[in-house]
Order: structure tokens, then sequence, then C-alpha cells
């Protein structure tokens, strides 16, 4: 998918000095590279997961980039889907958890009581940098049994990769990517 590479817009100083930001819109106003992305995730799902463990998974994702690609992923795969929003947006029952990224900090929450329903979750999102937003929510989940068996990323950040290697938060979990 080298094409789908060349569709993703790098912008420099974004949104902090010395960022080089992986602006995904560009990729999302070509529906034939966004099919090609969706359908390699639920590949590698597939190939990843048992049919009998992955019946018995949800998809998780952080607000906001996330839910464009978690979204569909579950809809293929007729899995259920559990989007993570930012503090006061879930009305029933929030679990909140705190998330400090490489830009910010702030709580988010995810419906409890659906969440209690789902014993292992799949991850899904754009970009996976420092993987401090994913050991976040791995953390969240473990705090209440739960387990991230898979994450998939449409692509990883390659000179972050010692940060994310070094982090406890992300050990044995299998992280893939698409790009």
């Amino acid at each position: 998918m080298p094409a789908i590479n060349y569709s993703l817009r790098i912008i420099k100083d974004y949104p902090t000095p010395n960022v080089q930001f992986i602006d995904i819109n560009t990729l999302l106003a070509e529906p034939e590279y966004f099919t090609q992305v969706i359908d390699k995730m639920c590949q590698t799902v597939q190939q990843t997961l048992p049919p009998d463990l992955l019946s018995k998974t949800a998809i998780i994702t952080p607000e906001s980039r996330g839910f464009f690609f978690a979204a569909p992923v579950a809809y293929r795969l007729g899995l259920p889907f559990l989007p993570i929003r930012k503090k006061g947006k879930i009305p029933n029952k929030p679990y909140r958890f705190r998330i400090t990224n490489e830009y910010d900090s702030y709580d988010m929450e995810v419906d409890e009581e659906l969440l209690l329903s789902f014993p292992n979750f799949i991850y899904i999102d754009d970009i996976l940098a420092t993987g401090q937003t994913l050991a976040a929510v791995r953390k969240a989940m473990a705090a209440k049994g739960k387990e991230i068996l898979l994450a998939v990323h449409l692509t990883s950040v390659k000179s972050l990769q010692t940060m994310r290697d070094d982090n406890p938060e992300l050990k044995n979990l299998p992280l893939k990517e698409i790009l």
C-alpha cells in the first residue's frame, strides 16, 4: 500500500513546535485508499485473533481520530464498539481515567456499564506515536479486569520506537500497523 503512505500529509510544528504531525485528512478524502485501509485493518484483526476469542471481544478507541477507523472495522467484523470520550461526554455511568500524552493531559471516559459487558478489547487508532495514550487506556482497562488483546494502528512514528519499547504498560501487547 505504498500509494496510501504518500496520501498522508506531514504538517510541521503542529500542534506544538518541533512536532511533525501526520495528517490523515488526505487519506479520508480518498475513498479507494480509505476502503483499503479498513479492509487491511479487518484482515489484521482476523489473522491475529482466533474466531472463538474474537467473538468475545469489543473494539475500543479514544476520541477522536480513531473513531474514523474503529467504527467501520467494528461494523465490518460485526463487533461491539465502545468509544472513549472526553470528560463530560458519556451520559451513563462514566468510568473516568486520565491520559497524559506528548501533547496534553486530560480526563477521558467510557460507559462503565458497557465496559463491564466485555472481557476483551481490540484497540484501534490512527497513529502510534509515543504509545502513552494506548498505555493509559490499557492501564485503565486492566484496573477494571479487562484486557486489550491487540492494538491496531494505521501507522506509527518510527523515531519513537524506543520510547514505546521502554513503556512497561505496552509489554506483551501485540502492536500492529498497516502502513
